[in-house]
């Protein structure tokens, strides 16, 4: 997929720049000494020359009420220095495109010097192909003495002037015109938990802060009366605020978003020039399918690191290590009995102590009570079965009875400059020293074993961050801690392109852009268990690949009491999956558990692989049920893009009163095709025209809560009915 289109040119007398990727056109011009948006379009319509050249004078339709920057959210960023927002007095100081960071990427760079503030901004829009454009800001502080970037939005605007629609047929009585899906998920497990927000208040805001690590921040805008969406991603680690402001006057919706936290986020020396984190937008037509299908191209072309060769899809087993000696052995040896195609030794490897793992983080030191030979010969009898080998870390963490923190107790995060204790147990990456040892930590993990895999995790809750006295100014360790991390990361895809790197957050505390773009993939979930699993898959799909969540099966102890053993594998099925072992190291592996466990084993690593792997077309029926949302029903559908094939799960969520079938109309196939349809239930198969799948569907019935069917089809020569 190439990058789109780029140009710079004059419109009535005004600096202007217009994207063009895919059915996206986006126009930006400097007017007044204000940065602003001019035109865009989800239909691929580039406007003419003398409309966009009245723009923003007058409204389109009515030809009343001037747009004026000073009344309408027309600015496209929002910058506070030293105090003083730097929202106009800008001047024109050059434009230019350049290869992205990524095959088949441009960006287009437009750059501002301010008129009062030594500060010069180059704005960055990245192109892949996909309608989804990229945005983020170059700060350049030009003076002669330290600059206190204390907010900062990446990206604003106005989304929709209402008074364009009030010709279509909607039902402003009883519903709003605009509506905001996102991720109402505060606490762990509740990852995935996608629900929706009227916007009818004057302002919205989705703040992240005080350590809501789970708050991932994807957002989905609907013009519910032009059937148009916006979708928005921050590539952000940390807190940030997404505001969303409904002007009943003048009948506009506008946003803001960015980095957030006590101020200055970042104290930029003289002559030095900060990143701010990415957003990612994309205005989009169509139905959800049609346009989550947008949004994971961008996604897969733009954000996610390509997979090593021949490792774009295995399945893991992993334990922490829980006995001393060759006990570890044994779960390999069951692992590749079980037909596991990698094995993760998780934590506990590291220390000098044994079972003190939670408490030693920091010491990635391999403790002696691992078998003879340490991890090397773990790792080299991994290899001997035929198995990928890989290992956890948690190198961000340091705790108080380490040896690290010991010999370093002022490489620990303060929570202000008197020394007072932090209530989180993190390294402070803004210590040259104490990042490089991270860094080296990293590295030597990964090439000392040579780790086919590596986990990173991450189990902290951030309130606030940490300070530190830089110029004069109190600044928030955060921007600071993620360009350490983000730098790291990059050099290790860089040192080491063979290892597929996993982030772990507690789970998928950290699931947003930023770090995913130099993950290979990320956790669903600690809460593993159904009906939160699939529900929480369900709901992150819809901005992340399957291909990149991975999800631990039997995780929690409890797991197997949830659902029949059935439902409980199916799960494993819409993601990587990690088996947190197969059971006791003296049993029998016999009997319908191990049987059952082993075919979905191999059902993952066959039909399902071949999907996956080929970055399936993913189909919610089910979109907007979150994790805790009451519901009857669970159903997703992956399905290759050629639709030659494909698979979905129908998960029953509810009581008995909700109904016993579902008619499921796969999504995934061609009407003039036929299909062998199997229901796996009852392992029946019959050949059916894609019309009537289509048109008609399948009917499930499932007599109790909790309970699946899991359905596969592929395509076959109509003549031959096989």
């Amino acid at each position: 997929m190439s990058g789109g289109k780029i140009m710079f040119y004059a419109s009535n007398g005004r600096e202007t720049a217009r994207y063009v990727s895919g059915t996206t056109v986006y126009e930006e011009c400097l007017q007044n000494g204000r940065w602003i948006q001019l035109y865009r379009s989800s239909s691929g319509q580039e406007q003419r020359e003398n409309v966009v050249a009245s723009l923003p004078a007058k409204d389109l339709v009515y030809e009343t009420k001037p747009y004026d920057p000073q009344v309408h959210p027309l600015n496209t960023f929002k910058l506070v220095v030293d105090g003083q927002s730097l929202h106009n007095e800008w001047s024109w100081a050059g434009s230019s495109r350049r290869p992205g960071k990524r095959p088949g990427t441009e960006e287009a760079v437009v750059r501002l010097t301010h008129n009062i503030r030594p500060i010069t901004v180059q704005i960055v829009t990245a192109l892949d192909g996909t309608p989804v454009l990229t945005r983020y800001l170059e700060v350049t502080n030009t003076g002669p003495t330290p600059a206190a970037l204390s907010d900062l939005a990446v990206m604003s605007g106005m989304l929709w002037h209402d008074r364009y629609f009030f010709d279509f047929p909607f039902d402003r009585a009883n519903k709003p015109v605009f509506s905001l899906g996102y991720f109402r998920s505060q606490i762990q497990g509740e990852e995935g938990n996608f629900a929706w927000q009227p916007l009818t208040a004057e302002v919205f805001k989705v703040e992240k802060s005080r350590g809501n690590m789970f708050y991932n921040p994807y957002f989905i805008v609907k013009n519910e009366a032009s059937g148009e969406s916006c979708f928005i991603a921050l590539g952000w680690s940390e807190n940030y605020t997404a505001e969303f402001a409904l002007d009943r006057v003048n009948r506009a919706l506008s946003f803001h978003i960015g980095p957030d936290g006590p101020k200055p986020l970042r104290v930029i020396a003289p002559g030095e020039t900060v990143s701010s984190p990415k957003v990612h937008i994309a205005m989009l037509r169509g139905n959800l399918d049609q346009a989550v299908a947008g949004w994971h191209g961008h996604v897969r072309q733009s954000v996610l690191p390509p997979r090593p060769a021949g490792k774009n899809m295995y399945t893991v087993a992993g334990r922490v290590v829980e006995k001393p000696g060759d006990w570890i052995l044994r779960e390999v040896d069951i692992a590749a009995e079980m037909g596991a195609e990698a094995f993760m030794v998780d934590a506990g490897w590291y220390g000098n102590q044994f079972g003190a793992w939670w408490k030693l983080r920091g010491d990635w030191n391999e403790g002696d009570f691992l078998p003879e030979g340490g991890l090397r010969a773990i790792g080299d009898y991994v290899r001997q079965k035929g198995m990928l080998f890989g290992m956890w870390m948690e190198p961000e963490c340091l705790t108080e009875q380490s040896e690290t923190f010991a010999a370093h107790p002022d490489w620990k995060l303060k929570a202000d400059h008197s020394g007072t204790a932090a209530p989180y147990k993190m390294i402070d990456l803004a210590n040259p020293e104490a990042a490089r040892h991270v860094e080296d930590a990293i590295l030597r993990v990964i090439g000392d074993y040579k780790l086919d895999f590596y986990k990173t995790d991450y189990n902290q809750r951030v309130p606030e961050g940490g300070l530190h006295i830089r110029d004069g100014y109190a600044e928030n360790e955060a921007w600071r801690h993620y360009e350490v991390i983000y730098g790291i990361y990059d050099r290790v895809l860089e040192t080491f392109p063979g290892t597929v790197l996993e982030s772990c957050a507690a789970g998928g505390g950290r699931l947003d852009l930023g770090i995913m773009s130099r993950f290979h993939y990320g956790c669903q979930s600690d809460f593993s268990y159904f009906p939160r699993s699939i529900r929480a898959i369900n709901g992150l799909t819809l901005f992340l690949p399957p291909e990149a969540l991975c999800y631990y099966h039997n995780h929690f102890t409890f797991a197997h009491e949830t659902a029949d053993l059935d439902t409980h594998l199916r799960v494993t099925l819409f993601a990587t999956p990690v088996f947190v072992g197969f059971g006791a190291q003296n049993a029998e592996r016999t009997g319908v558990y191990y049987d059952q466990t082993h075919r979905y084993i191999e059902l993952a690593k066959g039909f399902c692989r071949s999907i996956m792997e080929q970055q399936p077309a993913v189909f919610h029926h089910t979109p907007y049920i979150g994790v805790d949302i009451p519901a009857d029903w669970c159903v997703l559908e992956y399905a290759a893009k050629d639709k030659s094939k494909g698979y979905v799960g129908v998960f029953r969520l509810g009581s008995e009163d909700g109904g016993k079938e579902y008619v499921l109309k796969p999504r995934g196939i061609d009407p003039a095709r036929h299909y062998r349809v199997t229901l796996d239930n009852d392992g029946v198969s019959v050949v059916l025209p894609g019309v009537e799948l289509a048109r008609h569907g399948l009917s499930v019935t499932l007599e109790h809560a909790n309970t699946s069917e899991l359905v596969l089809y592929t395509a076959v020569a109509e003549e031959k009915g096989e």
